[in-house]
């Protein structure tokens, strides 16, 4: 509805070293997880660009003009294999 593409720059997110031994563990990348996995739920907001953010945000990425894709991750399309859907039936 807001005709936005929300691209995440993975360099920007935190990940945890328990994760990326347990992904690898499986042989899986993190990041997947971190995109897509589990139950835990993180606040995510948007604020005008060169605001300062709240205590406790950290910028993960940007707001930008609708492009083909919803969301992209470091520009490129991010095919949603997983987490929950909302809209799926």
């Amino acid at each position: 509805a807001s005709e936005v593409t929300i691209n995440i720059e993975s360099s920007l997110l935190s990940v945890p070293d328990d994760l990326i031994s347990a992904a690898s563990a499986f042989g899986l990348d993190p990041l997947t997880w971190v995109l897509e996995g589990g139950d835990d739920h993180g606040l995510v907001a948007t604020f005008p660009a060169g605001a300062k953010l709240p205590s406790g945000f950290t910028a993960i990425g940007m707001v930008q003009d609708k492009g083909d894709d919803y969301v992209t991750v470091d520009l490129v399309a991010h095919p949603s294999q997983g987490g929950y859907s909302h809209f799926h039936n």
